[in-house]
């Protein structure tokens, strides 16, 4: 039918009787899901973005119309934008009431994965309009509640943090839908791999005997420890990457593709996955125990944005066990940035060319207590090249490194400032006003 997924969401909304939005002008009022307590902070942000949920859903359906050629035409306007209202409607609500049951919202978006599925279009799609909505969604968060004083940090961060499992839950619910419609194509044992998919990468730390029970359902050797792969782009009709572990959980069907890789630091098992993944962008987080997925899922998600963001180097896979100091520094780009014009500024005395090989220099004598040759030998030069730059540094910097109260500031810095640049270019954020002309 032409218009099938505006008809479908005006359907699907019957679903959704316990799901729509609540009166958000009285949610103060609102009865608190049974055994947990009303936060009458998050009562009040919910009832702040109430207000603005329209405009978020009608900006959402505009990006996505713009950015996902399968949602272009017109006749999808609607369908998309009441979708949309009804998925940030849950939300709002679940900000000011936690625990709120989404089983009603999750058996609507199954239902449209399995329509999407019957109308010939990828979950890709899908999920690439999802995702859209989700940025859209955040950066609205961000407009009103960020100046709002009633909102500590803490509460935004929250609010903020609820987003990305929010609607992982919800691709993995359309996923499921799709699954349904290819049955033939798709076991018991898949759809068990997706449950515990979900589990694993949960709010909530996974509880041991449910993970041995699901693991058995799913035929997943449950491992003691394991790592996830964020992938940038990925879709679940393309084959698994050729060379994957075939014990690896593939959840590229996720808003966020990743995947789930046992073991992580077992013989040839790294090596095997930067192969499997060569040409894609990527990220590896940290090695944790399996119930605690999810944490090596945020440091990968944040790892491969800032790869995206030049940050990080971008070639091939991303591991964040590399980049610790950096992904630590960089939690806040705009104190980098400060910090590096303030510290790293007379590095722009310094011709393009030589800055890089200067500030890898600082890097290593600071790292090495200023011996000349452990910093030599780390960096595969002469030692009397480290004293003549040494000297050089020193003259530059005023020998301001060399004080012990900014030496943990300077190599923070460093680290990030290396980590983005290139032998020939500076990072795009370093923007200091040099103080004499580039020698």
């Amino acid at each position: 039918m032409e218009h099938r997924l505006a008809v479908l969401l005006v359907i699907g909304t019957r679903e959704l009787d316990e799901a729509r939005c609540v009166d958000h002008a009285a949610l103060q009022e609102a009865p608190p899901v049974p055994g947990r307590p009303v936060d009458e902070t998050a009562a009040g942000m919910a009832a702040l973005l109430a207000e603005v949920g329209p405009f978020v859903s009608r900006d959402a359906a505009a990006a996505i119309r713009r950015e996902v050629p399968a949602y272009a035409s017109p006749r999808f306007a609607d369908g998309l934008e009441l979708a949309i209202g009804i998925g940030i409607g849950h939300f709002i609500d679940s900000v000011a009431r936690p625990g709120l049951d989404d089983s009603a919202l999750l058996a609507f978006f199954t239902r449209l994965g399995a329509d999407e599925t019957r109308a010939g279009r990828s979950l890709l799609a899908l999920q690439n309009a999802v995702n859209i909505a989700a940025r859209v969604l955040v950066r609205h968060l961000t407009r009103v509640l960020a100046p709002w004083d009633l909102v500590s940090t803490a509460s935004y961060g929250r609010v903020i943090e609820e987003v990305f499992p929010f609607v992982n839950r919800i691709v993995l619910a359309a996923a499921n839908g799709r699954a349904e419609v290819r049955g033939d194509e798709t076991d018991d044992a898949d759809r068990a791999r997706r449950t515990l998919v979900g589990v694993l990468l949960g709010d909530a730390e996974a509880d041991e005997a449910d993970l041995a029970r699901l693991a058995r359902v799913a035929r997943w050797p449950l491992p003691r420890t394991v790592a996830v792969a964020v992938l940038g782009d990925a879709d679940e009709d393309e084959p698994r990457p050729w060379g994957l572990a075939p014990d690896v959980l593939d959840a590229r069907y996720l808003s966020e593709p990743c995947l789930i890789i046992p073991d992580p630091d077992g013989p040839g098992r790294a090596e095997r996955l930067r192969t499997a993944l060569r040409g894609r962008a990527a990220a590896l987080g940290p090695t944790v125990p399996v119930a605690r997925a999810a944490r090596s899922l945020a440091w990968a998600r944040r790892t491969l944005s800032l790869a995206g963001e030049g940050r990080l180097p971008a070639d091939g896979l991303v591991r964040a066990t590399d980049h610790m100091p950096a992904l630590v520094i960089l939690q806040d780009p705009e104190l980098v940035t400060y910090i590096a014009a303030r510290r790293l500024a007379p590095l722009l005395e310094l011709r393009p060319g030589k800055r890089h090989a200067y500030a890898a220099t600082l890097q290593a004598v600071m790292e090495h207590s200023f011996n000349a040759q452990a910093a030599a030998e780390k960096l595969h030069v002469h030692p009397q090249t480290i004293r003549t730059r040494l000297r050089r540094l020193d003259d530059l910097f005023q020998g301001s490194f060399q004080d012990p109260d900014l030496h943990l500031e300077f190599l923070m810095v460093l680290r990030a400032w290396l980590d983005a640049a290139t032998p020939e270019t500076d990072p795009d954020w370093f923007t200091p006003t040099p103080t004499r002309r580039p020698r």
